[in-house]
């Protein structure tokens, strides 16, 4: 019996004493990003991608490391850096720093909070909240939000590891921070945007579209689309985007049918586009900002037309978007 005992303790250690370390991660080529809504800039490692989106950047190596963070039982431990942009709107810092922090208690049981430290970061005074959250009886997933203030808005960057991976790119995490940059001051403007009176048409070969003239066009990626196009308004987060692609033989119905699972919809319904049946749905892709997608089918083909607008100004934005949808002939 005591030599089966010890058997079992001496195969123990060797596990024990066999099991992989995580070497510390070196710093190598970084990635420079430059948020098309808002303006700030940061860098991250070249082998990471964004999942994000305007105003809110999540880097990662894969979408299974961040996997592992929403739910332990899967994914790939690693590591990951997010950066939001949280707007005023008559809060204070001290206000919103608070709600962060009661926010954090509520999304994971058992965290374990630490006080606030100041922290310098891109030539302001931030503040430090540091936390861990057990997930196993040996495993803790380790993660830091910086508040950093900013002209208009808030801006918190938050780095996370899972297990061993926060210590292992202390390195990887000191360069994100250090290279991250406020957006450069714009000046405020004291009228509230409008549609110009002018209209003009928008000509292509699957559609016509009338639009006020003091939009702007902004380039988008056509990848294998037939076309993509977009426009916006005063603000970056105020737009109207269009991509036409292969309907592959499917009725409006199936087309739906199979898109509406990428969007979190809040609310759906059924449309006429040209008088060609339509289907639309409201989502909310990041704080304070609204989307209405509609998916149209003509000629074998998919019209996909998207409207983003700024939520607390609907009334400016979103009927001007809306006012083109309608006036869109299809070909």
């Amino acid at each position: 019996m005591k030599s089966s005992l010890l058997t079992i303790v001496t195969i123990l250690f060797f596990f024990i004493g066999c099991e992989k370390k995580i070497e510390p991660v070196k710093v190598g080529e970084m990635n420079e990003y430059k948020d098309p809504a808002y303006g700030f800039k940061i860098k991250y490692p070249k082998e990471w991608k964004n999942f994000g989106q305007a105003g809110k950047a999540i880097f990662a190596k894969s979408q299974e490391v961040l996997n592992k963070f929403i739910d332990p039982r899967t994914g790939e431990e690693g590591a990951q850096v997010t950066v939001e942009v949280i707007r005023y709107f008559g809060k204070t810092p001290d206000e919103i720093l608070n709600e962060g922090k009661e926010n954090l208690k509520e999304t994971w049981q058992n965290i374990q909070v630490m006080p606030d430290a100041p922290l310098a970061v891109a030539g302001k005074q931030a503040t430090n909240v540091r936390y861990s959250i057990p997930v196993t009886s040996k495993t803790m997933i380790q993660g830091l939000e910086l508040y950093i203030p900013g002209d208009t808005a808030m801006y918190k960057l938050t780095q996370m590891g899972y297990g061993d991976h926060y210590g292992a790119h202390g390195d990887v995490f000191n360069a994100i921070i250090n290279s991250f940059e406020l957006p450069a001051f714009v000046a405020k403007k004291s009228d509230v945007w409008a549609p110009s009176g002018n209209m003009e048409t928008y000509k292509t070969d699957f559609f016509t579209m009338q639009y006020p003239d003091n939009l702007d066009f902004v380039q988008t990626k056509k990848g294998a689309n037939y076309l993509a196009m977009g426009m916006r308004a005063d603000r970056l987060d105020c737009s109207i985007n269009i991509d036409v692609f292969d309907a592959k033989k499917l009725s409006v119905e199936k087309v739906w049918d199979q898109n509406k699972g990428k969007y979190k919809v809040k609310s759906s319904g059924q449309a006429k586009i040209d008088d060609q049946n339509a289907f639309f749905a409201d989502y909310s892709p990041m704080r304070d900002i609204n989307s209405r997608v509609y998916f149209a089918v003509k000629n074998d083909k998919v019209i996909r037309v998207t409207i983003n607008y700024f939520a607390p100004q609907k009334d400016v934005y979103f009927p001007t978007f809306e006012n083109m949808v309608k006036s869109i002939k299809l070909k």
